[in-house]
């Protein structure tokens, strides 16, 4: 990869540009491509950026937004294997049974979503609304920052992605091109060389 960064910097040939005589159309062409595959890579990183901005702010607005919630810790009564009853609220449905007590002492039960590692005994933490209902965890601050980085980086990666593939793709084309031009002109020198 650094072979190939370096090569590309290398390329930025200033005599493609000029009327140089001895510069091929197909290497004008070539080199007119690789700097557009460029800009477009800048712009693709400009909108990368821009991605994962809008994606924090709007996780951000979320969490700002939210409805008050608290946490309980939760004791785990079923789990989904466990019984096939009508009564069994988690039975084999994906969801996990828990029990909690709230301040007057009653004791509360509801299902929430399975976990790997639940056991009948474990204890988890679950979430509440205000009205005593099973919520999703609040959003953070760091869980704004890290999907906007996830983001970014996911369309960054595939700006670069792009860009690479493009711009092998160019040079490979661009390579044969110049190969079979060289061909040609050795051929046709060797011919001209005989008497």
């Amino acid at each position: 990869m650094l072979r190939f960064l370096a090569r590309e910097l290398h390329s930025w040939r200033v005599m493609h540009a000029s009327s140089n005589g001895l510069v091929r159309r197909g290497d004008r062409l070539e080199t007119a491509t690789l700097v557009m595959l460029w800009l477009a890579a800048v712009a693709g990183v400009m909108i990368a950026l821009t991605i994962g901005g809008d994606t924090y702010v709007a996780h951000k607005a979320a969490a700002e937004k939210q409805e008050p919630r608290h946490s309980v810790s939760a004791t785990i009564i079923r789990t989904p294997g466990q019984g096939s009853d009508a009564a069994g609220a988690g039975a084999d449905t994906g969801l996990t049974t828990v029990a909690w007590q709230d301040p007057n002492g009653h004791r509360l039960t509801a299902a929430v979503d399975a976990e790997p590692l639940d056991s009948v005994g474990r204890v988890r933490v679950v979430w509440l609304d205000d009205s005593g209902s099973v919520v999703d965890p609040p959003i953070t601050t760091t869980d704004a920052v890290m999907e906007g980085l996830i983001a970014g980086a996911a369309v960054g990666t595939l700006v670069v992605l792009g860009w690479w593939g493009s711009t092998v793709l160019v040079r490979m084309v661009a390579d044969q091109h110049r190969f079979r031009r060289w061909e040609a002109e050795w051929r046709q020198f060797d011919i001209d060389s005989h008497p």
